[in-house]
């Protein structure tokens, strides 16, 4: 049985309490991570820090001043399988946990894209997902035939699945994403012509919006964007690139979620 060690990020970057939001944020944009752990001088986990925090605190504070404690390991022996019902569960809202040996140090990241791929490569169950895994995985698909391979599944599970594709300018985006997700949840029965339900779906696409605003501040570009209900929520995820050079910029996913 594969284990998390063969599919994590190998030596991870990661942040010091004593440097900077400034320097954090700066990590983030680069290289296009939703969130960076922090680690003591042993190599151990002791904080997380995300996009979102580091836009809004104030770039001089020390990350030991902003992180939070309330994140959850993944130790590397554990089998994918394992790390997905950690992934599951409700209270889990990053897209990237750390994983850590048996003395507690951090060797290594695993990201939510990279598990869903390598469990679905592998015909993995579905059961143990939330929206949210399965959202990703929607939003990731790369041809009609996977597209509609992951909307049965995700109906098998009981959940309700719409998608569709943005593609604009930069001023544009922000309405653009709301306006097209509201539809397609619309058209795919995920949502009713009710004010609150499109309420939930564009508070979702705020949240999106928000990151996209972090990582690629005053960019457009081209998303593929999934939409799955259930659980008592909406969550809504894109993928694709932004900016310029679309064809050779790195792809990103960001996820929205919202009570329905």
């Amino acid at each position: 049985m594969a284990t998390i060690k063969e599919i994590m990020i190998s030596n991870p970057l990661a942040l010091k309490p004593e440097q900077s939001v400034f320097t954090a944020r700066e990590l983030m944009i680069i290289n296009g991570f939703e969130c960076l752990y922090v680690v003591d001088k042993t190599g151990k986990p002791v904080g997380v820090v995300t996009t979102l925090t580091a836009a809004v605190e104030d770039s001089k504070k020390k990350i030991s001043k902003i992180l939070t404690s309330d994140f959850q390991v993944i130790n590397e022996s554990q089998s994918l399988q394992e790390a997905a019902a950690v992934f599951s569960r409700a209270d889990i809202s990053h897209l990237a946990l750390p994983v850590v040996n048996d003395e507690g140090v951090m060797t290594g990241v695993v990201r939510v894209k990279d598990l869903v791929k390598d469990l679905a490569e592998a015909g993995g169950p579905v059961s143990s997902f939330t929206p949210e895994c399965l959202v990703v995985q929607l939003c990731m698909s790369k041809d009609l035939e996977s597209e509609r391979s992951w909307m049965t599944r995700i109906r098998e599970q009981g959940y309700l699945p719409a998608v569709t594709q943005v593609g604009t300018s930069a001023e544009k985006l922000p309405l653009k994403l709301r306006e097209s997700s509201i539809v397609a949840a619309i058209a795919h029965g995920v949502i009713k012509e009710d004010s609150r339900e499109k309420i939930a779906v564009s508070d979702a696409i705020r949240d999106i919006v928000l990151q996209m605003d972090v990582v690629s501040p005053g960019l457009g570009g081209g998303y593929k964007v999934g939409i799955v209900r259930g659980e008592g929520r909406v969550s809504v995820a894109t993928c694709g690139r932004s900016g310029h050079a679309l064809a050779s910029s790195p792809e990103q996913i960001f996820l929205g979620v919202s009570i329905i």
